[in-house]
């Protein structure tokens, strides 16, 4: 294998063996993102012909005593979802905030390949920031955006690519960009863990999430691990569910809890261990008419996902 071009931050191994975890043959019925048609996925397993021991990166330590903090999301319209209710937590929860700066850059469907064909084409991307007062460059190529000191960068992969093995493959080439271009040599990976979207999907297209989730930890390093799609699976077994599935459409979360919880998670999984509040007892409030109870029900579901990132079965008492 080849190294690439930080070896002294990134650095090819092998790791000890351990257990993949492979899903028996299944032919899974699921929504494609892009349109209401069902289309049939065959997902037998999650060999791909790799060596199991094979492990391409190493994730620096998440910078929990940073003074400040610089994260960058790059995603797609799940991204948005995640993080819509994200500065609304940060300003009721007293954090200084001239120690944060989170900005995204989105694209619709956008997959792991999909950065890497922007990142070839020289497109022009605008950065929104999403919360916190510290600026950074916000209009550039991907190659300006990412050449500035970013502490935390969270990938995702697009929702109906998410339990798919297969459409892994470009992430090596995607982090090899990303961490040549960006100067920080510490910088830290996140990864967004996806929910389902209808209950057709439910629980195949979770374990599926999962399983790949797993998979990718441990074959590119990215051991942070943001899960929203447990926090919002766990919420649909209480009784903040609703007939959508704490969907609008069912794919997208609904503008009420739903996009509250997934922005929760966000909160507990990457500022908590900084500025030391959780976001359990925010008194932030999603849209809705929502009773104090069920607001803090959504803040628990967030809180155990990020503390059992792969137990999506989980029952939470209401």
């Amino acid at each position: 294998m080849k190294r690439i071009s930080k070896p002294d931050l990134w650095i090819l191994k092998k790791h000890g063996s351990f257990s993949l975890l492979l899903l028996t043959a299944l032919t899974l019925t699921t929504s494609s993102c892009q349109d209401d048609d069902m289309h049939d996925f065959d997902y037998a397993t999650l060999e791909d012909g790799i060596p199991g021991d094979v492990c391409y990166f190493t994730n620096p330590p998440y910078p929990a005593d940073a003074d400040t903090l610089r994260i960058l999301a790059i995603g797609s319209s799940f991204t948005n979802d995640a993080t819509s209710y994200l500065d609304t937590l940060i300003k009721a929860s007293g954090i200084d905030t001239q120690r944060l700066g989170i900005y995204k850059v989105v694209m619709p469907f956008a997959r792991f390949n999909t950065w890497v064909d922007i990142w070839k084409r020289q497109e022009s991307l605008y950065l929104q920031q999403i919360g916190g007062d510290v600026k950074m460059k916000s209009y550039g190529s991907l190659q300006d955006v990412l050449s500035q000191a970013w502490d935390v960068i969270v990938l995702s992969q697009a929702s109906d690519a998410s339990y798919q093995w297969s459409t892994f493959a470009s992430l090596k080439e995607y982090m090899e960009i990303v961490c040549n271009a960006c100067p920080n040599r510490k910088v830290c990976f996140a990864y967004q863990l996806q929910w389902s979207h209808t209950p057709k999907e439910m629980p195949y297209v979770m374990q599926g999430n999962v399983a790949c989730c797993e998979k990718m930890s441990q074959r590119y390093g990215i051991d942070v691990i943001i899960p929203c799609g447990t926090s919002i699976q766990i919420a649909r077994g209480t009784a903040l569910n609703d007939s959508r599935y704490l969907t609008r459409d069912n794919y997208h979360l609904n503008l009420g809890m739903g996009c509250y919880i997934a922005s929760c998670t966000w909160f507990q999984k990457l500022l908590y261990p900084v500025f030391g509040c959780s976001v359990v007892g925010n008194q932030a409030r999603p849209d809705g008419n929502y009773r104090q109870d069920e607001i803090l029900l959504g803040q628990r579901c967030a809180e155990y996902a990020v503390d059992h990132p792969y137990d999506f079965t989980y029952t939470l008492i209401d």
